[in-house]
Formats: structure tokens, C-alpha cells, sequence
């Protein structure tokens, strides 16, 4: 009678590095730094009015341009649109004696209808993107003036002081931080809206073929980043205390930056992506203030930590395949 063994192998469990795990060693390890080295970073005036409130403002208006790069396509006008919306807010409640709801509303209405000629154009006209966004740019630059000239005396607009409480105030700017952020994650990740935008941004003929309405995504893109953009921009102003032309077309480069260094740590265009590229720039940028470097040296050290990202990730990446 002929018995027979059976060797089992053990194994060991293999952790797989991924690269989300590297963007969040790069996160806590620069948190530590400055906790340690930068004098007055772990605080908490200093870690909520400085760096949360700033970097939650630029993250939904980042949010805005996420949702459109998922569709496949970009928005120059984000930053225009978020002053263009606070403005015609501010004004008409200055005039009318507005409270905080209805001048929400009105912004929201103001970038929904930026957002959605420039869909338009996009996707039932078939021009460029990139030449509708921008052409956008100088219409509100020209409408920001126009306005201010006939309504703003002087440089800026004095909000009421019911915003400027509410904007000076983390509940408020970081209440309704996270529920855009949740609103948006919903919508582009648990929702079938989602689904259709990101099979649009990743092949637009197979979606078409799909019989999935690509006009109607695309557009859809475009009309909810200007809805996000003007939330950014409402949220600029009341923190701001003032409104002012051009003030938010700094925010044009962030928010193009934000989702694609989200993309590089989690590798595709995503709400969390962005929020964690806002939470790590703007952290960055609060220790560079605190040592006081100077601004020039500012963007030379922003562009060269996320070249860094990209790297780490395109390695990453080569070492998967």
C-alpha cells in the first residue's frame, strides 16, 4: 500500500507597496518636520485658519476642475468664474441687502450659467476646449471691471458683516468644505452620473458606441464646475472679508494641480486625490511662510514637490507593469 505526503509551502503574506501608501509617507513625514522644526505649526489657530480653511477653499474650487478632467476635458475659466460669481453676489447684496443664503444662491446661479455656455460650446459645438475656456476668461475679466467701475467705489467691495463672521468662522467654511467634498465624491463615484463622465473622459467613441449620451456628460462636466467654482469663490470672499476683481484667478494653476498630483498618489482623477493634493501644498506652503522664505523661492519649491510626486509615481508604476 503506497502512501503518499503532501507538503504545503508556507508562505508569507506579501505586502505590495502602493503608491498611495508612498503619497501618505511624503504627508506624515512633512507634518512631523514642521510640527518639530516650524515654530507655531502645531497649533491650532495656526492649523485650522492657515492651513484647513485656505486649503479647503481651493480644494472645491479644485473640485470643479476634477470633475471636468474626469469627462476628458479642462476648464481655464475656473478661476475667473469664482471672482466673476462672488462679485455679482456681493453687489447685488450690498444693494439689495441680502442675507448669507440668497447670495450663496445667487453665485451658484452665476457660475451654473458660466458653466454651462461654456459646456455648450464644448459639447454640442465642437470647439476646442481650451479655446472656449479661455476666450471665457477674458469675457469675465471684462465683466468683473464693467461691474466694478459702476457699483465698487474705490479698489474693494466691504462684505456685510453677517459674511464676514461666517467666512472668519472654521464651522462655516469647513462645514461647507466637507459637504461639497461629499457631494462631489457621491457624484462622481457612487452615482451613474459618475460613471458615464469617467467612461466619457476614457474613451469617448466606445462611450458613444455604448449608447451612453456624451453630449449631455460633457456638458454636465461644465455646468457643475462652475457650480463648485462659484461655491469656491463665495468661500473665498467671506473669508477674505472683501471682494475684489481678479481675486480668484491665482487660484487657476492650484486647481489644475491639484487633481493631477491626486492622480500621480492615487492613480486616477479623483475627489480624495485633490483634496489630499490642497492638504499637502498648502502645508508645504504654511511651513515655507513660517520660516520665512521668500515668495520668489515659493513656486520653485511648489512645481519642484510635485515633479517629485510624478516621479516616485511614474516609478512606481514602471516597477507594477
Amino acid at each position: 500500500m503506497k502512501t503518499t505526503t503532501v507538503e504545503k509551502k508556507i508562505t508569507c503574506p506579501q505586502i505590495r507597496f502602493r503608491s498611495w501608501m508612498g503619497g501618505m509617507f511624503v504627508f506624515v513625514a512633512i507634518f512631523i518636520f514642521l510640527s518639530i522644526k516650524a515654530p507655531g505649526f502645531f497649533t491650532t489657530i495656526n492649523l485650522v485658519r492657515n492651513l484647513l480653511m485656505p486649503a479647503g477653499i481651493v480644494a472645491v474650487i479644485a473640485c470643479g476642475m476634477t470633475v471636468v478632467m474626469a469627462g476628458g476635458g479642462i476648464d481655464l475659466s475656473v478661476g475667473a468664474t469664482a471672482g466673476l460669481s462672488a462679485l455679482v453676489a456681493a453687489v447685488t447684496a450690498a444693494r439689495l441687502d441680502l442675507e448669507i443664503l440668497p447670495m450663496l444662491v445667487l453665485a451658484i446661479m452665476v457660475g451654473c450659467f458660466i458653466g454651462s455656455i461654456n459646456g455648450l460650446f464644448v459639447a454640442y459645438l465642437g470647439v476646442s476646449p481650451f479655446v472656449v475656456t479661455l476666450s471665457s476668461v477674458f469675457l469675465i475679466r471684462g465683466l468683473e471691471f464693467l461691474i466694478s467701475l459702476t457699483n465698487v467705489r474705490g479698489t474693494y467691495l466691504m462684505l456685510p458683516m453677517e459674511l464676514t463672521d461666517a467666512g472668519s468662522s472654521p464651522y462655516f467654511q469647513l462645514g461647507l468644505f466637507l459637504v461639497v467634498v461629499f457631494s462631489v465624491f457621491i457624484f462622481l463615484d457612487r452615482s451613474c452620473f459618475g460613471r458615464y463622465i469617467r467612461s466619457v473622459g476614457e474613451n469617448l467613441e466606445v462611450s458613444h458606441f455604448s449608447g451612453i449620451r456624451y453630449r449631455f456628460y460633457t456638458w454636465l462636466t461644465y455646468a457643475v464646475c462652475g457650480i463648485l467654482t462659484a461655491i469656491g469663490g463665495f468661500m473665498l470672499t467671506s473669508y477674505e472679508g472683501v471682494v475684489r476683481v481678479g481675486s480668484g484667478e491665482s487660484y487657476l494653476i492650484d486647481s489644475f494641480v491639484l487633481p493631477i498630483l491626486g492622480q500621480a498618489v492615487f492613480r486616477r482623477i479623483s475627489v480624495e486625490g485633490t483634496v489630499f493634493g490642497a492638504l499637502l501644498i498648502y502645508m508645504v506652503l504654511n511651513g515655507l511662510f513660517i520660516f520665512g522664505t521668500p515668495p520668489v523661492f515659493v513656486n520653485l519649491i511648489k512645481g519642484s514637490l510635485l515633479l517629485l510626486v510624478i516621479i516616485l509615481s511614474g516609478i512606481q508604476k514602471l516597477r507594477e507593469t
